[in-house]
């Protein structure tokens, strides 16, 4: 049997080339990734209804100004005839696509493929709300040509002519992940690139309702920017929020032809079904840490190489546990001494979007040497034990791969692999 790292050698590296990021921190990928840096909380009270008979009243929704950004980019016609969930999709995508800095004319349409994750929200909000996120009003818009989850991949190939293959991923929490995932395996197998997208707008009253009752949600209403706190001992549940993040993926050696530099190489990919709850995870870990030793078995990246773990790091008690545990069994004594942190503590769980938005700030790390905090970690547990960069971003030197973790209901778990890039490739 070859080695693994000669096996590599016959699938092309891909390169994250293009980034669009919205989320309740801001509209735009760098606005999104100072804010992060900064330690900034995306989360408030609910402004899209009246959530004052909720037991969670708080919620991270997308911001004034994506309104704004909204109003300037489509006629008013596209509100009457998509949802909140499509249009943010669409923004995402174009802010990625230009970031990508492709040349639509140049390109073999034929061979880009668009793959979105959600988790299901499209379905919802169009029997909802719309409006500037202040002054929502009911409306109507088709719901089976919109309520459609493969709708949002269909409005971006329709977009941009991408004629590729397009479908969406629904895996609940880790959808965006396993469409990065999907996005990175397409790439790899056939050299062509891809558009991979995670999305979901779920701050709806029957959401936050039916999350309560499972008694999944923080109900620390008093203090929103405090609501969020994983890994902390007094961590009481997520916090719902909304986003979208979009990453142009394409291979290393195209992006090098037409002069892109890319934010960072993506390596691997590895998922596992733990066959266990239909919402609990299986609280030793094993399922997690397979993923873990997947995507590293599939990147040929030695445990000793990986410098940090974006975490799934919900703020349950569950979740936090669990994942504490499975970084453990996979790096051993190594564990305690790998940074680890989670951008939920700052944007909150946007579900279908987390797991993109996580694979994204894994590439802006990498890019920029610096790691995103995990906020409101005060109070340590002591069932939650390792270095969870508390409280302020922390510069590195020498980064050169991180993993990015990313676990749904269902039991469905996802983990990237992402390496530095350099002029003379991965550092």
């Amino acid at each position: 049997m070859k080695p693994l790292y000669l096996e590599q050698e016959k699938y092309p590296r891909v390169a994250v080339t293009g980034i669009g990021l919205i989320c309740c921190l801001g509209a735009d990928t760098q606005t999104c990734w100072q804010r992060l840096v900064e330690g900034c909380s995306g989360i408030d009270f609910i402004r899209r209804f009246d959530a004052s008979d909720c037991a969670t009243r708080i919620a991270g929704e997308l911001p004034p100004e994506y309104y704004d950004l909204e109003k300037d980019s489509f006629p008013k016609k596209v509100f009457r005839q998509s949802t909140l969930s499509s249009r943010a999709t669409l923004l995402a995508a174009r802010q990625a696509v230009t970031d990508a800095a492709l040349s639509l004319r140049d390109m073999d349409l034929e061979k880009v493929a668009v793959i979105t994750g959600c988790g299901g929200s499209t379905y919802g909000d169009e029997l909802v709300f719309a409006g500037d996120g202040n002054r929502p009003r009911r409306r109507k818009v088709p719901i089976i040509s919109h309520g459609m989850l493969n709708a949002l991949s269909a409005c971006v190939t329709i977009e941009f002519g991408f004629k590729g293959p397009s479908f969406n991923v629904a895996t609940a929490c880790a959808s965006g992940a396993f469409a990065v995932g999907a996005g990175f395996e397409y790439v790899r197998r056939t050299g062509g690139s891809c558009l991979a997208i995670g999305v979901d707008t779920l701050v709806y009253e029957d959401t936050i309702r039916g999350f309560n009752a499972l008694m999944a949600l923080s109900e620390r209403n008093n203090d929103p920017h405090k609501a969020s706190r994983p890994f902390d001992k007094l961590r009481d549940g997520f916090v719902l929020s909304e986003g979208a993040c979009a990453l142009f993926l394409e291979p290393e050696a195209e992006a090098r032809a037409r002069g892109a530099i890319p934010y960072a190489l993506i390596t691997g990919y590895g998922a596992h079904s733990e066959a266990y709850n239909i919402v609990a995870p299986e609280m030793s870990g094993v399922g997690m840490a397979r993923a873990m030793e997947r995507a590293l078995a599939c990147a040929a990246v030695p445990k000793e190489r990986i410098g940090y773990i974006s975490a799934h790091g919900t703020s349950t008690y569950h979740n936090d546990v669990a994942e504490t545990r499975a970084i453990k069994r996979v790096f051993g004594e190594r564990a305690p001494s790998i940074p680890i942190s989670s951008q939920k503590s700052m944007i909150g769980h946007s579900i279908g979007a987390a797991g993109a938005i996580e694979v994204a700030v894994c590439a802006l790390t990498l890019k920029h040497q610096i790691l995103t905090p995990t906020i409101n970690y005060e109070l340590k547990d002591p069932d939650c034990d390792l270095d969870y960069v508390p409280n302020a971003a922390r510069p590195v030197v020498g980064l050169h791969a991180a993993i990015s973790n990313s676990f749904g209901f269902g039991g469905h778990n996802c983990t990237i692999v992402l390496e530095r890039w350099t002029e003379d490739g991965a550092a």
